[in-house]
């Protein structure tokens, strides 16, 4: 018998086994984002500044972490340990140092998550600094506006105010307790 044909029908055997693996692997869909696959972002940053700009090409916040991912399914981004530098705006207004242990952007940036250790600090000029510390804090820099269902300390010279949940104006340095409210008042 001619060594030939065996050898043809060999490779004949494995092109029709390599045809089916590759078709049969293109008819798979592709991950949905959510699924364990398809938790892959589209994009890492590693060791960045990014300022973002409003609706009015005005900076709106300016973001520095070690490490930014995006979902490429929703356009959502997590942060680990992230400040955000928060400009004032309008005349009275302070500027705000905010950190936290991670970050969630949503699409668009009209709000900034921040969850574990939130510290914030408004940079006042000439006015008395505050810290703001809860476990949990969310920003809409568009509108000047923070919030949280959470415990909240608030410490400015001469006084710490404690409460759960609070509704914060940030431009006009106003701040609502919403529950169990405590001050302490300091003598100096």
């Amino acid at each position: 018998m001619n060594w030939r044909i065996p050898a043809t029908l060999v490779l004949l055997a494995a092109a029709a086994g390599s045809a089916w693996l590759l078709f049969s692997d293109d008819a798979a869909p592709a991950p949905e984002p959510g699924t364990a696959a398809g938790d892959r972002p589209d994009y890492v940053l590693h060791d960045f500044e990014l300022v973002a700009l409003d609706e009015q090409g005005r900076e709106s916040f300016t973001l520095r972490a070690p490490v930014l991912a995006r979902d490429p399914g929703t356009r959502e981004m997590e942060i680990t340990t992230p400040l955000f530098l928060v400009p004032a705006s309008g005349e009275g207004g302070d500027s705000w140092e905010i950190r936290a242990r991670t970050g969630w952007i949503s699409d668009g940036a009209e709000e900034l998550r921040l969850r574990e250790d939130v510290e914030a600090r408004n940079d006042a000029e000439g006015n008395a600094s505050t810290t703001l510390s809860t476990p949990a804090l969310s920003v809409f820099p568009s509108d000047d506006r923070i919030a949280t269902a959470e415990p909240v300390t608030i410490v400015q010279p001469g006084s710490t105010v404690r409460g759960v949940g609070l509704e914060g104006d940030l431009a006009g340095g106003r701040y609502t307790l919403q529950s169990e409210v405590r001050i302490r008042y300091d003598r100096n």
